[in-house]
C-alpha cells in the first residue's frame, strides 16, 4: 500500500507542476499569424470556410487580388466586410470605411455590392478563370450543411 506520505508528495509534485504549467501558458503566449489561416464565413445557407493561407500561398494568389481598393502598402488592406456589408440597407449612404479611398461624388450613385454577393461574384470568377476550385455554382460545393 501506498503511505499517506507518499501520497502527499505525490499530491505535492502534481499542484507545482500544474501551478508551473500555468504560469507557462500565461507569461508565453503563442504570437498570433499575421494573416489568418482560415476565414469562416457565416450564412444561414451553411457556413464557408475559405482557407486563406492556402490562397495566398499555394495558388499564388497576391493580396490585391482579393482585396481591391487598398491603400498604398499592405498595411492598406481591408476585409470585404468593412464595405460590403452583409445586410445593407437600400439607399443608405456608403460605410465610413470607403470614404478613406473614395470621394463621396466619386461612388454617390455606385451600388455597392453586399458582401454575400461581392464574394459569390469574386470566387465564381476567378475559379472559373483558373480552371479550379468550386466552378458548378452548386451552393453545396462551398457552403457545408
Amino acid at each position: 500500500m501506498t503511505s499517506e506520505r507518499d501520497l502527499k508528495l505525490v499530491y505535492s509534485v502534481a499542484v507545482i507542476l500544474f501551478i508551473v504549467g500555468l504560469f507557462c501558458y500565461a507569461a508565453f503566449p503563442v504570437k498570433p499569424p499575421d494573416e489568418p489561416l482560415r476565414i469562416q464565413y457565416r450564412s444561414a445557407t451553411g457556413n464557408v470556410l475559405f482557407e486563406h493561407a492556402k490562397h495566398a500561398t499555394e495558388y499564388d494568389v497576391s493580396c490585391y487580388d482579393c482585396h481591391h481598393h487598398p491603400g498604398d502598402d499592405e498595411a492598406g488592406l481591408i476585409a470585404c466586410s468593412e464595405c460590403h456589408l452583409k445586410n445593407p440597407e437600400e439607399n443608405a449612404p456608403p460605410p465610413e470605411r470607403c470614404l478613406d479611398c473614395h470621394d463621396a461624388d466619386d461612388i454617390e450613385d455606385t451600388e455597392m455590392p453586399s458582401q454575400p454577393d461581392a464574394s459569390h461574384d469574386q470566387c465564381s470568377e476567378c475559379h472559373s478563370g483558373i480552371g479550379a476550385g468550386p466552378v458548378k455554382q452548386a451552393c453545396s460545393e462551398c457552403h457545408a450543411q
